[in-house]
Order: structure tokens, then C-alpha cells, then sequence
């Protein structure tokens, strides 16, 4: 062949290697969804945090994880209500640590903006991961096995659910949803016998906050949850709302736990406010309550279900 054949096959060989690579790299590292272990991935098996049929008082709260004034604010409102009024355990709704999660179970801000915050509580957080918990390629694993070296941190896998008294929590990681987790949550959802089904995720179905309706979520883990749950609970949009029921399926976000956004009333609005502090989930074997609690104690608003 011709020399100047081989020298344009060189020069397009390196102007692919210089060009095309290149696409790729340019994902940002903390939008590229790390592949974790599959034991790490789902907790196979139910188990249980209280016995059947007794009442439960669970405090509830997203985004949070910053070390600002704001988060060390509603750390101490929640000690101060659970001094009073004392909680079970507490589920965490994901944005767990800003901006791109921990970075390994050494990682320094454990301590400072975890342990000495939400230790002193004495019970404990069944944590899930939100968007900004996938930033450090390290971070998802880390917050799973975290929960080896604390009193308080739980995150047994991605995904798993449990029971406490009346009710079933399913714990779902709605940043990487995949075929696999919906059919295992609609498997879960239906072999399930107690009275009260919550799921829980990072990022809202339905919201009047600033990231608004999660498309994806209604198209794929909506139908999953429509005639199976009571509850679904999300954080991501730093924001308290109720939003109007679709059947008996009740739509609550609570994202205040550090950081908070303005908000305003929408079509689905039943109450939407931009405070920090958090939620309390009481249930028994007839109702289920979620109050919205501001970080000065102060009840906000309060919706019971009933069965």
C-alpha cells in the first residue's frame, strides 16, 4: 500500500484516539454510578426493629448531612423532642453527606458530622442513599459499612425493608433505579401482612419544589407502588409537602433536616412549607400520623390516615 495511505490511517487512528476517548472522560466522576457488590445491593430477608402490634414513633429526615449551623440546629431539636417524646428509631431520606458523600469509613467528617451529632439520641438511623451520596466512588460502599463502626448508623444495602410494630418500611435507592429493584419491591409489597406499608427514597415522585415531578418515577416505580403502599417518603427537595393521594397512596416530602429552598403551594398541594426540622411517624393498629415538626419544636402541620 501507498505511503500516503499508511500516514492518513496513522493520523485518523490518532485523530480517533485524541477525539473519540474523550466523550467518555468528560462524564463527570460523580455521575458515573458505582457497581457495588451484590450483598451490598439488597438485604436479603425481613427483620424486624419492634414486635407486632405494638404502637411506633419514628423520626424522619433528609439532606441534611453539611456540618452547617442549620444541620447542627435540627440535630438538637430532634435530641430535645426525643427527650420528650422518645422515638423508636429514625429513617434518614438520603443527601445524607454534602456534596459528595464520605469518602471512605475513616472519613473525618464521621465524627464531626454524624457521631457527635445524632449519637447522643441513643437509638437508631436506617439510612438511604441520595444523589449526593454518590459523588466519591467510595461513598455508597462507605456509608454501607459504616454501619459496622456505629451505635447509631444503619444502612444494611442499597435496598431492604423491615417491620416495626403495625407497620412495613421498605428503604428503596431511587438514584439507581433498575428493573431488579422494582420487582423486588412489588414482591416485597405484596407478601407483606402489616397494616401500614411506608417506602421510602431519596427523590420525590410528585413535589412543588424546586426539582419539581420526577418523570421516571411515575413512568416506572409509581405503577409498582399504586394499590400496594400507604406512604411513600422522600426528601431531595429541601422542603416539608403533603401532596394529594393518588387512591389510598399518600405522597410526603421531608427535606429540611440542614438546608432548606423556598417553596409555593401548587395543584397538589396540601401543605408545603420551607422550615427547617423534621417528621414524626406514629403508628397503630387503626391510623398512621406524619407531623411536620420546625426545628424551634413547633408542630407545623399533621395528616392522619386511617384504617
Amino acid at each position: 500500500m501507498s505511503r500516503r495511505f499508511w500516514a492518513a490511517a496513522i493520523l485518523g487512528f490518532v485523530a480517533w484516539g485524541l477525539l473519540g476517548q474523550p466523550q467518555a472522560a468528560k462524564i463527570p466522576p460523580e455521575n458515573i454510578k458505582v457497581h457495588l457488590r451484590p450483598e451490598l445491593q439488597v438485604k436479603p430477608g425481613l427483620f424486624s426493629l419492634k414486635a407486632a402490634g405494638q404502637p411506633i414513633r419514628v423520626l424522619a429526615f433528609g439532606d441534611f448531612g453539611d456540618g452547617s449551623q442549620g444541620q447542627k440546629d435540627v440535630a438538637a431539636a430532634m435530641l430535645q423532642y426525643h427527650r420528650q417524646r422518645p422515638f423508636d428509631f429514625a429513617i434518614t431520606l438520603g443527601d445524607n453527606f454534602y456534596n459528595k458523600g464520605m469518602k471512605g469509613v475513616d472519613d473525618p467528617r464521621w465524627k464531626t458530622w454524624w457521631d457527635q451529632l445524632y449519637d447522643p439520641l441513643g437509638i437508631q438511623f436506617y439510612a438511604i442513599l441520595g444523589n449526593h451520596d454518590y459523588g466519591f466512588q467510595e461513598s455508597p460502599e462507605a456509608e454501607i459499612l459504616y454501619s459496622k463502626k456505629s451505635p447509631s448508623w444503619r444502612m444494611p444495602a442499597t435496598q431492604y425493608t423491615f417491620t416495626a410494630g403495625w407497620v412495613q418500611f421498605f428503604a428503596i435507592d431511587s438514584e439507581v433505579i433498575t428493573a431488579y429493584q422494582l420487582e423486588w419491591l412489588q414482591k416485597e409489597l405484596e407478601a407483606s401482612k402489616f397494616r401500614w406499608k411506608v417506602v421510602y427514597g431519596h427523590h420525590p415522585i410528585y413535589s412543588h419544589g424546586m426539582h419539581g415531578d420526577n418523570q421516571k418515577l411515575i413512568r416506572e416505580l409509581l405503577p409498582v407502588l399504586k394499590g400496594r403502599a400507604d406512604v411513600y417518603l422522600a426528601g431531595h427537595d429541601h422542603d416539608m409537602q403533603h401532596l394529594k393521594p393518588e387512591g389510598n397512596l399518600h405522597f410526603f416530602v421531608s427535606g429540611t433536616g440542614g438546608k432548606m429552598r423556598p417553596i409555593r403551594r401548587g395543584p397538589r398541594s396540601l401543605f408545603a412549607q420551607s422550615a427547617l426540622g423534621f417528621a414524626v411517624l406514629e403508628a397503630d393498629g387503626t391510623s398512621l400520623k406524619i407531623t411536620f415538626i420546625e426545628k424551634s419544636l413547633k408542630p407545623l402541620y399533621e395528616y392522619t390516615l386511617k384504617k
